[in-house]
C-alpha cells in the first residue's frame, strides 16, 4: 500500500506513468470472485451468496449479461445528489469516489490472475469506479495482457469527462454516464448526509461537462467494427431532462435515440420509487432506453453484487 492515497491524490499524467504496473483499486476491487490469483477456492462465499463467481451487469444496454466486475479507486467527481422529499443520495460506490483511503495498489499481472481465474464460462469484463480514465496506463496494460489469453469483452463504466487515446482502443463497450448539475456536492448537501470530503464545487461544476470528451468516444465506436456506447443519464425530475436535450445531447453528433439511457435516481429500493417512473414515461416519449437496476432489485444494492 502506497503511504499517498489517492484520497489526496492529483491526477497528472506524469504521476500515473509511475503505476503503469500497478492499479489502485476499491475495497471490494474484483468481484463476485470464489478463487484466488492461483485457483485456490477462497474461504469466504461472494456477497451474491452464490456458489459461482460473477454476477449480472445490472445497468444499461447490457443488463442482464454475465459479468465479472474490477472496481477501480479514485473519481474526479464527488455525486451528491437531491431527491424528490428533500433527503441526499450519495454515489452508491462511496469507498471508490468520496473516500479512497481504503484502496489497494495491486499488481496488474495479480489482478488479470485473479480474472482469468474467476471468468468461468463468461466472456464480459465490466471496469467500473470511481472513474477508470484517472488512470488509463495500468488498465492499457491489464487490458492488452488479459486479451492475449483471451478473447475477452471490456465494458468500461465513465462519467465522460476524460479520454485517452491508449485505454479506449482495449475497450469494447462504453457506459457513459455524463454528470448533471444535482450531481454536484455542496455545503447544504454534506450537512445532511454528515460526509466529509475534500472537494471544490466550482471546480466539479467546470469538470463535470466535457462534450468534447464525450463525442471522442462516441467517434471512436463509429469508426471501429464491433464497438458500441451508450449515452446513461440519471434523472428525478422534468427540469432534468431540458438539461439533457440542450447541455448535452444538443452538442453531440452521431448518436442514435437507442443509445439513450435513462436510469432512475436512488441507490435502494425506496429513492428508487420516487424517481421511476419520469424516467419509465421519459423514455417511452422520447424513444429511449428504460434501465434497470438490477443489483438493487435482486441483491439489495450491497457492495461486491
Amino acid at each position: 500500500m502506497l503511504s499517498l492515497s489517492l484520497y489526496d491524490f492529483t491526477f497528472t499524467n506524469d504521476c500515473l506513468q509511475m503505476t503503469n504496473d500497478y492499479i489502485f483499486l476499491a475495497p471490494e476491487a474484483i468481484f463476485p470472485i470464489t478463487k484466488d490469483d492461483n485457483g485456490e477456492l477462497l474461504k469466504d462465499q461472494p456477497a451474491t451468496k452464490f456458489p459461482v463467481p460473477g454476477t449480472l451487469q445490472g445497468e444499461g444496454k447490457m443488463a442482464g449479461v454475465p459479468v465479472l466486475f474490477l472496481r477501480t479507486a479514485g473519481c474526479n467527481l464527488r455525486c451528491m445528489w437531491s431527491l424528490p422529499n428533500g433527503e441526499v443520495s450519495l454515489c452508491d460506490t462511496p469507498l471508490a469516489s468520496f473516500d479512497t483511503r481504503g484502496e489497494k495498489r495491486v499488481e496488474v499481472e495479480y489482478v488479470k490472475n485473479i480474472i482469468l481465474q474467476n471468468i468461468g464460462m463468461m466472456n464480459h469484463l465490466v471496469i467500473s469506479g470511481g472513474e477508470p480514465f484517472i488512470q488509463p496506463f495500468g488498465l492499457t496494460k491489464l487490458i492488452s495482457e488479459l486479451k492475449e489469453e483471451r478473447k475477452i469483452h471490456v465494458a468500461i463504466e465513465t462519467n465522460g469527462t476524460i479520454f485517452n487515446d491508449e485505454l479506449v482502443n482495449g475497450i469494447d463497450f462504453f457506459s457513459i454516464s455524463p454528470k448533471l448539475k444535482n450531481s454536484v456536492p455542496t455545503i447544504a448537501k454534506l450537512d445532511k448526509t454528515k460526509v466529509a470530503i475534500p472537494f471544490d464545487p466550482e471546480q466539479i461544476e467546470n469538470t463535470r461537462k466535457n462534450i468534447e470528451a464525450i463525442q471522442s468516444i462516441i467517434d471512436h465506436c463509429n469508426e471501429n467494427l464491433g464497438k458500441d456506447f451508450q449515452l446513461k443519464f440519471v434523472v428525478q425530475n422534468h427540469d432534468e431532462l431540458t438539461e439533457i436535450e440542450e447541455t448535452f445531447l444538443a452538442h453531440l453528433k452521431n448518436w442514435q435515440p437507442d443509445d439513450v439511457v435513462l436510469m432512475p435516481l436512488g441507490s435502494n429500493p425506496e429513492e428508487l420509487e420516487q424517481t421511476r417512473m419520469i424516467a419509465l414515461e421519459t423514455a417511452i416519449e422520447r424513444g429511449w432506453r428504460f434501465s434497470p437496476r438490477l443489483q438493487i432489485t435482486y441483491f439489495g444494492g450491497v457492495a461486491g453484487v
